[in-house]
């Protein structure tokens, strides 16, 4: 059969033309920012901080630029940071932006060493890594804001296939609904069972039509979503998206079969998988607890006040404590006493029972929604954090009476507690908060557990403190009325 291209849409750029203009935008602002950083850190050096010191003259400097950009677009193109990744945040592309410059700045450093005929200022140098980060973690935002916002008008839209609906179909066909900016026009999906329509998307057919449909729909991305039971499938699926020029993304239900990260090995020839585990004990378990008792004391000094001040917004609220004790699971299935600022009324669940707290739920008081929006009534659990119990990262705890159920049910969950509970999570800023879906909150926290790392502990800080800042202007709407 023929590869049939779908025709493009008029006035709108192609999947490819619009991939590789902004591969050459990124490119452009690169080197562009990675000149200019080490002349800004000169003039800084020797214009601005120690103008007293003899201009060492710019001519050495001047070679030492051209080798940082060279040096930088090396670990660009080496990091994968050119590669076409619909999703990408602002964050991640700052994180890629400072394991570059660092890179680049620590070979910088050490080639001072070696060559001697002129003595190089290292300051300079820690200023151009500073100026590097800087703007090229503004040139790549930029970018990315300008490549979202052609997305969401149409431009460079890749017509997307699902095949099969397997535990991650529902998670990533809501993101592709949901998400404009990712790029992609949704044509359906194809499954073993033609039993109608599943999460508001068309069925088109069995997976043994996968060809025909497409060629008649012009697809250009297939994400492979089959079930366990289908994966011998997949490899043929490969070499049909192969034959026909269509990208193929697969995400495996494999979480049955492996428990860690793994690593691809040999023996005698033959591929296996070599199975990493778990990563948070020995030396990760205290670099963590470390960070978080710095980090805990040091967010608790400047929150005293706020948690003073919402103590007696509270008592004046509503009749009760301030505070609420609650017994939750945390690290190897012990329990302990997490505090939380009082946000319902009192007594609620000795006639109610054990239930989750929902939108519009009507035990939560007036001061407790509100608190609630800005996570503020999770601020007392700094103290677990200080205490042991907890982590500022990790699975969200949940209590004994529910943790007994999900053993029962949801397959390998206690997985979850072999880290420590934390304040906030993997699972949590990616929407996945109170009344969810177990089965991928699970999927989220044992991705965390797999991936540690401090780099991921910020960036799910860094966008827990985001989710809370976007709750500003509804906070803000509900206090007028």
């Amino acid at each position: 059969m023929e590869n049939i291209q779908p025709h493009p849409v008029k006035g709108k750029l192609p999947p490819a033309t619009f991939q590789t203009l902004f591969v050459a935008v990124r490119l452009a602002v690169d080197v562009a920012v990675s000149l200019v950083a080490p002349a800004l850190a000169y003039f800084f050096r020797f214009e601005i901080v120690s103008p007293e010191i003899p201009n060492p003259g710019h001519t050495n400097y001047l070679f030492l630029g051209y080798v940082f950009a060279a040096l930088n677009i090396y670990f660009f193109i080496t990091f994968g940071t050119y590669r076409p990744v619909r999703g990408r945040s602002i964050i991640d592309e700052n994180f890629g932006v400072a394991k570059v410059v660092g890179a680049s700045t620590l070979i910088m450093l050490a080639f001072t060493f070696f060559f001697t005929r002129f003595l190089y200022s290292r300051l300079t140098m820690i200023y151009a890594m500073l100026f590097g980060m800087f703007l090229l973690g503004l040139g790549r935002a930029m970018a990315l804001v300008l490549e979202r916002a052609l997305l969401r008008r149409g431009h460079g839209l890749k017509r997307l296939l699902f095949v099969g609906t397997g535990r991650n179909f529902k998670s990533l066909t809501r993101a592709v609904s949901q998400r404009p900016d990712l790029g992609f026009t949704l044509c359906g999906y194809v499954e073993e069972r033609a039993d109608g329509a599943l999460a508001g998307i068309p069925l088109l057919g069995p997976v043994e039509e996968l060809e025909p449909l497409i060629l008649r729909h012009g697809v250009q991305q297939i994400i492979v979503t089959l079930r366990p039971d289908r994966h011998e499938a997949v490899s043929g699926i490969v070499d049909l998206c192969d034959r026909h020029g269509v990208d193929c993304l697969v995400a495996p239900d494999m979480q049955e079969m492996i428990v860690g990260g793994h690593n691809y090995d040999e023996i005698a020839g033959i591929p296996v998988i070599r199975i990493k585990g778990l990563r948070m004990r020995g030396p990760a378990a205290f670099i963590k607890r470390a960070a978080d008792v710095a980090m805990s004391l040091a967010l608790l000094i400047p929150l005293l006040p706020v948690m003073m001040l919402i103590g007696i917004a509270i008592r004046l609220d509503s009749p009760g404590p301030v505070f609420y004790m609650q017994k939750r699971v945390g690290l190897d299935g012990r329990v302990f006493w997490m505090y939380k600022f009082r946000s319902m009324r009192t007594n609620v669940e000795s006639s109610e029972g054990p239930g989750w707290s929902r939108d519009q739920d009507p035990r939560i008081t007036r001061l407790g929604m509100i608190l609630r929006k800005m996570s503020l009534d999770e601020l007392p659990q700094i103290f677990n954090v200080l205490r042991g119990e907890m982590s500022l990262v990790g699975p969200r705890p949940e209590r004994p009476y529910f943790v007994e159920q999900f053993e029962k049910d949801v397959p390998r969950y206690m997985q979850r507690h072999r880290a420590k509970a934390g304040m906030t999570g993997w699972a949590q800023v990616n929407g996945l908060r109170g009344d969810t879906s177990i089965e991928e909150r699970v999927q989220y926290d044992l991705y965390y557990i797999e991936n540690w790392s401090m780099g991921f502990d910020i960036k799910i800080m860094i966008l827990t403190a985001v989710d809370i800042l976007k709750e500003i202007p509804g906070v803000i709407k509900r206090l007028k009325r």
